[in-house]
C-alpha cells in the first residue's frame, strides 16, 4: 500500500508487498456499502496468515494499481496475533527510573490482542487510578512459524515492524503484583497503522532510535543499542518456551522517560533509523 494523493489510497498488490523495500501491511474495512468487483475487499484480515509459507502471503489483497478512496476505508490494528508478548524493563535507564533492578534474564508478560488500536483511535483511559504512563516500543512482527528459534537466525522469522505503546496502569502494576490487568485494558495497546515489511534477514541498525512525544514534547529517546536483550537473543529466548505464529507482535521494551497519561492528551511514537509509520494515539 502506499499513498496515491491527499485523498486515496494504491493497493500495490501481492507481487510487491512480498519483502519488496518500502512495502506495508495493513488491515482496513470499507465503510458503507458493500465492495464492488472492483473494491478492496470488506476486510483485509491476517496479513500473516501462511502458517509455514511466504510471510507476506497477504499483505495486500488487491489488483496491483487498484485504487481506494481514504474516506472509504476505516484502518484497524494491522496485524491480529494469536499472542502479544512483551518484554519489561529492556532498557537500563528505564528500570532505574522506576526504582527497579535490570533483569539476568527477559522479563515477559502478555496483553491481549483486544488491547490493539490503530493510530488515531482515541483511548479512554479508566478513570479512579493515580497514574497511567505510556511506553514507546519497537514492535516485532512475526513472518514464519519459529519454535526453537536459534538467535542467529532470528530476523529469517521476522515479518517486520511497528511502532506500539505499551500503555500501563503503575497502580494496577504495583497492588498486583503481576501485570495482566494493568497492562490489559482495551485500547492498552495502540500500533502504527502499517507494518514495514522487511526481507528475511533484515538487520534493523543499532543505532536506530525509539522516540515518544507527550502533547508534541519529547519524552523518550534511544538507540536499539541501549537494549538488555537485543531481538535475536530475545527471539530465540521466547520461542524456545512459546511456539511464535505469523502476526504475533512482540513488544521490544521501552526507554526511559515514560510519561503520565491524562484525558486530554496525545502521545506520540516514532522510530529513527528507517521509515515506519508514526503513531498518534489520543486520550479521553
Amino acid at each position: 500500500m502506499t499513498s496515491g494523493g491527499n485523498d486515496e489510497v494504491l493497493w500495490l498488490g501481492r507481487a510487491r508487498a512480498s519483502g519488496a523495500a518500502g512495502a506495508r501491511a495493513m488491515r482496513v474495512r470499507t465503510r458503507g456499502a458493500a465492495p464492488g468487483p472492483d473494491d478492496i475487499a470488506e476486510e483485509i484480515d491476517d496479513p500473516f496468515a501462511d502458517d509455514d509459507g511466504d510471510p507476506w502471503q497477504r499483505a495486500a489483497a488487491a489488483p496491483a494499481g487498484a485504487r481506494s478512496p481514504v474516506a472509504a476505508l476505516e484502518l484497524l490494528a494491522p496485524a491480529r496475533p494469536s499472542k502479544v508478548i512483551c518484554v519489561g524493563r529492556n532498557f537500563r535507564a528505564h528500570a532505574a527510573e522506576l526504582g527497579n533492578e535490570v533483569p539476568t534474564e527477559p522479563l515477559l508478560f502478555f496483553k491481549p490482542p483486544s488491547c490493539l488500536v490503530p493510530s488515531g483511535r482515541p483511548v479512554a483511559l479508566p478513570r479512579g487510578y493515580e497514574r497511567i504512563d505510556m511506553e514507546s516500543e519497537l514492535v516485532v512482527v512475526v513472518g514464519r512459524k519459529a519454535s526453537r528459534v536459534a538467535a542467529e537466525r532470528a530476523f529469517e522469522h521476522v515479518a517486520g515492524y511497528a511502532v506500539g505503546n505499551d500503555v500501563s496502569n503503575r497502580d494496577l502494576q504495583k497492588r498486583d503484583k503481576q501485570w495482566t490487568r494493568a497492562k490489559g485494558f482495551d485500547g492498552f495497546g495502540p500500533l502504527a497503522s502499517w507494518i514495514r515489511l522487511t526481507p528475511p534477514g533484515f538487520v534493523p541498525p543499532a543505532e536506530a532510535k525509539i522516540r515518544g512525544w507527550l502533547n508534541g514534547q519529547a519524552k523518550q529517546s534511544a538507540p536499539l543499542a541501549d537494549m538488555v536483550f537485543d531481538i535475536p537473543y530475545l527471539f530465540a529466548y521466547i520461542s524456545a518456551c512459546m511456539t511464535l505464529m505469523p502476526g504475533d507482535l512482540i513488544f521490544t521494551g521501552t526507554p526511559e522517560g515514560v510519561a503520565a497519561l491524562q484525558p486530554g492528551d496525545s502521545a506520540q511514537v516514532g522510530f529513527d533509523g528507517f521509515e515506519l509509520a508514526p503513531l498518534v494515539t489520543p486520550f479521553t
